[in-house]
């Protein structure tokens, strides 16, 4: 039988269709599709677990396996077998938590940071530094004669209320944290000098309106609108400190408000801050709550190397045109180090700038840790490589046709993200972005941004041939239990063409998946460990060694060698009480000189199956089947879809 190796492999069991379902949370329209994210629910309760996917249309009379429900659930949730109560708390000023209990025990099980943050970050567009190309300028305790006239630019807010705050469809400043200052009345002059509270909020609600309106020139309109609501922004927030950051809004996934300091340059000055902060809300409305995390994390990584680059695609002209460094962020808001002490500036003599783009980072220079900073830190390692990809496409298309072309790849590759996304997931989602907006065009500068860095150790490390499955005819085979004898299946291969990559597909019921020890043997008699004994209390293992799950011992050892011959799975339950069955097992096998397929084949109409267990393979690559199961009889059914 061959596959696609794109059909993904899985196991349903219907007996817990009673306590387990899908349940469609989100849908988003984006350039490429409509993508639809499903959650699972365990016993009425959402998991930490969801696929994401394009929707498929459902036909009158088919049969849905999505329940549309009402999302109710008090805070609780079923994580990693056990009900956790979940909750955020704000352990220090402007510095929530989300915090996991046990519902039982009350038992603090996980702590992670719920804000995005950044200290003092980028530059206008212009700034004072990159219009003047002055990088001597000094904030001097916000005078207003620290720059000169020609450092300002005239420019036309557009859509602003007539009275009121100042506010239009995509901003609405706001007055949300100390210091309590109202914001800038929409009826009276808004030509304010930076001395002015009001400057910032104009400078706030031109530099995010410019950039809705990038999103749209994007083709982000109508149903494919990102951040679609006016987002509201406190431009003089934080207590003062010298810090900015997003606050997604628990009760709204998908929205949240944005928060600028005022310690040392005020930060809402800065239009590289507002830009990158701009940033988390657009990946909080495309996934919402998929780029946190710890501040180790790769996906918060993600978030804040997003941001940087963000900023400075939003920042690139103005900085060629006048000559400043193309790299450096945020080089007006480190110009505060000659200031009183008490204006809370927080960066040493000599700052340039807070951060760059250029960064010679690569994934062996990954941080770990649990400390703010690590997050930008890495991130670096992304923007880095997201610049080196703008670069490329400005030099092949013109400076603005490159951003357009970039910013449309980069945004589309953050829709179905998976949970917690690596720099790996996200850079194939780049390559599959960039096949379907241009036919792969420009494969060839993203698969150099991302190998020179590690990420990806080539664009074809991942399983994308055609594969041979070949079934074992052993089922439901009984595996003694404590005992090293075990059980012994066999499968005889008559294909005597060499192996380019070998996969083992395992299907076992049992209750305690850590009393097994799992082996493959080769005709020729070379084994590998595919699952030693451990203290995993999860049951079953359902999984295919080299694909969804690692084995002990690399596969690769078979590469090169005939298949043809008896091959063996050997599985032992070698601790008391529980007993198990060996469902069925076979090998996936990508011969030399196999060619993959340029597209799936398709026959009739399709129907998207969503499994979150399955959903993400080798690479993260997501994998979809076309077969529809449903079981019409009253009897519990166990079946096994390839």
């Amino acid at each position: 039988m061959r596959l696609l190796l794109g059909i993904l492999l899985f196991s349903l069991t219907t007996q817990l269709a009673a306590q387990r379902d899908l349940r469609l949370e989100l849908v988003r329209d984006s350039l490429t599709g409509t993508h639809c994210r499903y959650r699972e629910y365990v016993a009425g309760l959402p998991t930490d677990y969801w696929v994401t996917q394009p929707c498929a249309p459902q036909r009158q009379g088919e049969l849905s396996i999505v329940t549309r429900q009402p999302l109710t659930h008090e805070g609780r949730r079923f994580v990693e077998g056990r009900v956790i109560r979940r909750v955020i708390v704000e352990e220090a000023p402007l510095q929530p938590y989300l915090h996991d209990y046990d519902d039982a025990t009350g038992e603090l099980l996980r702590r992670v940071p719920f804000f995005h943050r950044s200290r003092a970050a980028r530059v206008f567009d212009p700034n004072p530094v990159v219009t003047l190309n002055d990088p001597g300028l000094q904030n001097q305790n916000d005078s207003p004669f620290a720059v000169p006239p020609s450092a300002y630019h005239d420019v036309e807010l557009r859509d602003v209320a007539e009275s009121g705050p100042l506010r239009g469809p995509h901003v609405t400043i706001v007055d949300r944290q100390a210091p309590a200052i109202a914001p800038a009345d929409a009826s009276g002059s808004l030509l304010f000098d930076r001395s002015e509270p009001g400057f910032e909020d104009v400078n706030a609600y031109f530099h995010v309106d410019r950039n809705q309106r990038h999103l749209q020139a994007l083709g982000y309109t109508g149903s494919r609108r990102v951040v679609p609501y006016s987002i509201e922004i406190d431009t003089h927030a934080a207590g003062g400190a010298d810090n900015s950051f997003f606050l997604p809004s628990p009760p709204r996934p998908g929205y949240g408000t944005l928060y600028f300091g005022t310690g040392g340059t005020d930060d809402a000055e800065d239009a590289d801050l507002i830009v990158h902060e701009y940033g988390h809300a657009i990946l909080e409305w495309i996934s919402p709550g998929t780029f946190g995390g710890s501040f180790a994390s790769q996906s918060r990584a993600l978030g804040e190397g997003f941001g940087d680059y963000w900023s400075y695609g939003a920042h690139y002209e103005a900085r060629l045109a006048s000559g400043r460094d193309l790299f450096c962020l945020a080089d007006w808001d480190a110009r505060c180090w000659l200031d009183a002490p008490e204006s809370g500036c927080v960066y040493p003599p000599g700052s340039d700038c807070l951060r760059r783009v250029d960064s010679p980072k690569t994934m062996s220079d990954y941080e770990m840790g649990d400390s703010a900073g690590l997050e930008h830190r890495n991130g670096a390692i992304w923007a880095s490589a997201l610049r080196e990809i703008h670069q490329a496409l400005v030099a092949r298309h013109g400076t603005t046709e490159g951003r357009r072309i970039s910013d449309s790849i980069v945004v589309e590759s953050m829709f179905g993200a998976p949970p917690q996304p690596s720099f790996a997931a996200i850079a194939r989602q780049m390559l599959e972005a960039d096949r379907l907006l241009t036919g792969g065009l420009h494969r060839a500068p993203i698969c150099a941004a991302m190998t020179s860095r590690s990420i990806l150790s080539s664009c074809d490390d991942y399983p994308r041939g055609e594969f041979t499955l070949v079934q074992s005819s052993g089922r439901g085979l009984p595996i003694p239990e404590n005992t090293a004898a075990g059980v012994i299946s066999l499968l005889t291969i008559n294909d005597t063409r060499s192996i380019e990559r070998l996969l083992v597909r395992v299907d076992i019921a049992h209750p305690s998946r850590g009393d097994l020890r799992i082996e493959l043997i080769a005709p020729d008699g070379t084994t590998v460990v595919l699952q030693p004994l451990s203290l995993d209390r999860t049951a079953d293992v359902r999984v295919t060694f080299g694909l969804t799950a690692t084995p002990l011992e690399s596969l690769d050892i078979f590469r090169g060698r005939s298949a043809a011959g008896v091959w063996q799975l050997v599985v032992r339950d070698l601790r008391p009480l529980d007993i198990g069955t060996l469902l069925s097992w076979g090998l996936m096998i990508q011969f030399e000189g196999d060619d993959p397929l340029a597209s799936r084949p398709r026959v009739g109409p399709a129907q998207v199956v969503p499994v979150v267990a399955n959903v993400f393979g080798a690479g993260m690559t997501r994998y979809l089947s076309d077969v529809r199961i449903a079981n019409r009889g009253t009897e519990a059914r166990l079946a096994t879809l390839v």
